[in-house]
């Protein structure tokens, strides 16, 4: 060993030689050049050491011993490729070094197995959406029209397309078989004897069961959507509402009507599409009849079509027909350019920045989001690996330095460790099988409508998982692998390895650092969402909902029902209304200020006494004018937000009236000062309060009782009273707004879960590395206790380095953590939050070093609490 540490051979000339060897094996040459070299740089200085070293190896290059070296390396097996017998031997040495090292192989082998889990998740979930309508037998005839819309300010493509488009394609071009017309939004509350129930469906074209494979359980395929009013349910929509009766020819009541069963299709399953009930298409053109949607090339939102071609038909004849359809459209939007896509149906999702999609409406960037989530879990369980492989490279470095010395080249090296980490990722994969076996269920609930994707595991979906597996083994393995295949055996074999230890600190150093940061800022989110949901439920949203219970009316004489009602002592106010405020509006409505210009607004129906009891602020006019409504004009209330919106039209007449879709004009009675009358998720759009208790579906019952549950009761006597088929349902305000906001429940599970994992797998790897560092400061420890150290002196001997690690990654952060959560991700999940706080950021620290500080605790104690003797008995 050179007294000058830090001084090394040229390396060019030694790369020079290696490359002119080829497979030859000149390890034992290399060895010896460095070994002369470290001899005359003490000898002769490093200059002169630096020339001899360049003669020597050029000498080599040009010896007969290299020669003939190369010549034999080209005849043998051994030094051209890894036998059987070889691999043997590495799934041999990977199999001891597993049993070995229990700990460590337990520590990597769960560590992977919780990341991997995830990223099982992803995977099974994008495999399941790229297989979307495979199974369909049409599928490579079934094509989507979309709708590319340019103008000058912005151009974007839509998965909708104009109503026009469909029965211009069926009855202009003759190679088209089929054309399925699906309008979105048939969203129906069916009522029950036993209350209300709320479905998600579309309308339909009668042509949609001969154009998609949906399979009918009963009812027939052709005629099953020919009529008006007629509906088809899911099996388990029809299930849920009539259990073991037979549903064909029930009638389903409804606010747009009643509606007749004609049939019951199989539940979704791997799909794009997403629905429980499906109406026939000539019930909304029955609904809309007052506009001709055969000759409407306007309205494109929520209207889509599929068109099926005839055999032999290729989608070049589809699109070149769409050139001139788009031609047609183009004469109704002369400012815009128009251009008409064709999909096939297999390649609906996934797709790129489509807007307005129909179904599940996945899209690659949800995917890429998806597998980095995936990837930022697995990611630290990679390092865990790196981090423990190069803690433990001094004493597997001596087991490297004796392979080289006998023939070892550097990619078998690199084979023997990359084997070992895939036989380890293997491994892993195994037991991530049964924690996505039990969390698959609950992480596709908090998709929603993912539940129609099969994620079932099929031997397509294991293939994937095995190589999956392989891949990640590689990746883990390749770093280590690399590392270990480059030591030179002279200095492992006489303990020089240590001298490269600060260079693989840094690197352990950093690995741990960024897991603390994943883990952080993930408990940070849970933090940050959970007092978000906290203050949505707490926080004042511009109306009181304090004992204020909820009657939905069903049919029964409303009227009656409020004088009965609010005869009941404990009944301090009472009103009614269409829609629950705190709850998010269905539909929007036009109103035209100025006969010209339109304005879309939510309209809300309300009854005597509404503003004042729900405390709602006026800053101009009164209520009390809504009475005053007649034939000709009716009086309205509006918000902030609408006068606003109105304000930037040119109105030449009375700016206080306006016309609404239907036909009815307006006059403003009163200005409300803006409230968030939909959840804070979204924005304060133009709304219109209109009265009338006939349009209201709900009583709304302030009620100050010192025992509510016997003052529900008199009520419900009251009700039934009154009609006793009618369901009495109250419910709290307070809990109808809480169930509003399930999404931020969503979240708060999705993060938690995510940070259970992150965390889960820092802690791992920090165990790990506290393990092996207290191991090898045995002896240490040992010796600084026989002359009087205090446990707790080596306690923060032991603890400093790692908590000075987590102290690293949180002031990375908490920085960061701001910008993600305050800045971007709050805003678009809570617009009217109350962001990011201190006392969340502090807790999720304080959780961090508490967990962390658990796991160095737990294996520091048994070294400082050894006995010293033992540790020294045999030195």
């Amino acid at each position: 060993m050179n007294r000058k540490q830090g001084i090394q051979a040229p390396k060019w000339p030694k790369r020079l030689l290696q490359w002119w060897s080829e497979k030859a094996d000149i390890e034992d040459l290399v060895g010896d050049l460095d070994e002369y070299f470290e001899y005359h740089v003490e000898e002769k200085g490093i200059f002169s050491a630096q020339l001899i070293y360049l003669k020597e190896a050029f000498a080599l290059i040009f010896s007969y011993a290299l020669r003939k070296r190369k010549r034999s390396a080209s005849y043998s097996i051994f030094y051209n490729s890894n036998s059987i017998s070889m691999f043997n031997n590495y799934f041999k040495i990977a199999i001891r070094n597993f049993s070995k090292h229990k700990f460590f192989t337990t520590i990597n082998v769960v560590g992977l197995a919780l990341g991997m889990s995830i990223s099982l998740l992803v995977l099974s979930l994008t495999y399941a959406i790229y297989k979307s309508d495979e199974w369909q037998a049409n599928k490579d005839r079934i094509y989507q029209i979309n709708t590319f819309i340019g103008d000058e300010s912005k151009t974007k493509t839509y998965g909708s397309t104009f109503h026009a488009v469909g029965d211009h394609l069926k009855d202009n071009y003759p190679f088209i078989a089929e054309v399925v017309k699906i309008k979105d939004g048939f969203d129906p509350t069916v009522k029950r004897q036993a209350g209300e129930m709320e479905f998600h469906g579309h309308f339909a074209s009668a042509s949609f069961f001969q154009v998609f494979s949906y399979p009918l359980i009963s009812g027939n395929p052709k005629t099953a959507l020919s009529k008006p009013y007629s509906i088809v349910l899911t099996e388990s929509t029809a299930n849920e509402l009539f259990r073991d009766e037979d549903p064909i020819d029930k009638v389903l009541e409804t606010e747009l009507g009643s509606f007749t069963v004609t049939g019951v299709m199989a539940d979704l399953r791997q799909t794009h599409l997403f629905f429980q009930v499906l109406a026939s298409y000539e019930t909304f053109e029955e609904i809309q009849e007052s506009n001709d949607l055969k000759s409407d090339w306007t309205n494109f939102r929520n209207n889509y079509v599929y068109a099926m071609l005839k055999p032999e038909t290729g989608q070049e004849t589809l699109t070149n027909s769409l050139e001139q359809v788009s031609a047609v459209a183009t004469e109704f939007h002369q400012n815009q350019t128009i251009e008409l896509e064709s999909v096939v149906l297999t390649e609906a999702v996934p797709r790129w920045n489509i807007s307005n999609a129909i179904g599940i409406g996945w899209d690659q960037p949800s995917l890429i989001f998806f597998m980095s989530i995936g990837l930022l879990i697995l990611l630290p369980a990679i390092f865990n690996y790196t981090n423990l492989s190069i803690a433990r490279a001094l004493k597997r470095g001596k087991e490297i330095g004796i392979r080289k010395v006998v023939g070892a080249e550097k990619f078998q090296i690199k084979s023997q460790f990359i084997i070992e980490t895939i036989l380890l990722a293997l491994l892993s994969l195994v037991i991530s099988f049964f924690i996505f076996d039990r969390i698959q269920k609950e992480f596709l609930d908090i998709l929603g409508s993912s539940q129609v994707l099969d994620t079932s595991l099929n031997l397509g979906l294991i293939s994937i998982f095995i190589l999956f597996a392989v891949v990640i083994g590689a990746l883990a393995g390749i770093f280590p692998a690399t590392y270990f295949s480059r030591l030179n055996p002279v200095h492992t074999l006489k303990g020089g390895l240590q001298s490269k230890s600060v260079h693989v600190s840094h690197i352990k150093k950093g690995l741990l650092v960024f897991q603390f940061f994943l883990s952080l800022v993930f408990i940070i989110g849970v933090c940050t969402i959970t007092r978000e949901y906290a203050y949505v439920l707490n926080s004042n949203h511009g109306f009181n909902s304090n004992h204020i219970v909820s009657i939905p009316f069903q049919k029964i004489d409303k009227q009656l029902v409020i004088n009965e009602l609010k005869s009941h002592p404990d009944v301090k106010a009472i009103s009614t209304t269409s829609h629950l405020p705190g709850i998010l509006l269905p539909s929007w409505v036009e109103a035209t200020p100025n006969d010209i210009d339109t304005l879309d607004i939510k309209q809300v129906f309300i009854g005597d006494n509404y503003i004042e009891q729900m405390d709602m602020k006026l800053l101009w006019g009164e209520d009390k004018r809504l009475n005053l409504s007649n034939k000709n004009q009716e009086m309205v209330l509006v918000n902030e937000t609408f006068m606003k919106s109105v304000s930037v039209f040119d109105v030449q007449q009375d700016s206080l009236t306006f016309t609404l879709e239907d036909g009815i004009r307006c006059r403003i009675a009163g200005v409300l000062e803006d409230f968030n009358f939909e959840p804070l998720d979204q924005l304060i759009r133009p709304q219109v309060f209109r009265y009338s208790v006939d349009n209201s579906s709900y009583a709304l019952l302030t009620i100050n009782s010192t025992d509510i549950t016997q003052t529900l009761l008199d009520l419900d006597y009251l009700w039934s009273s009154i009609d006793q088929e009618a369901h009495f349902e109250p419910a709290f305000l307070d809990d109808k707004i809480e169930e509003a906001y399930y999404f931020l429940r969503i979240q708060i599970k999705f993060f938690s879960f995510l940070s259970a994992f992150a965390i889960s797998i820092s802690c791992l790897g920090l165990l790990g590395m506290v393990s092996y560092t207290t191991e090898n400061k045995t002896k240490e420890i040992a010796i600084r206790k026989i002359m009087g150290a205090s446990s707790s002196s080596l306690y923060f001997l032991l603890t400093k380095d790692f908590i000075s690690l987590i102290l690293i990654s949180s002031m990375i952060a908490i920085p960061f953590s701001y910008v993600f959560y305050d800045k971007l991700f709050l805003y678009f999940l809570l617009r009217y939050g109350n962001g990011l706080g201190v006392l969340e950021v502090i807790v999720s620290i304080a959780f961090l070093f508490s967990v962390g500080f658990a796991s160095i605790y737990w294996q520091t104690r048994k070294v400082a609490h050894a006995n010293p003797a033992n540790n020294l008995r045999y030195e």
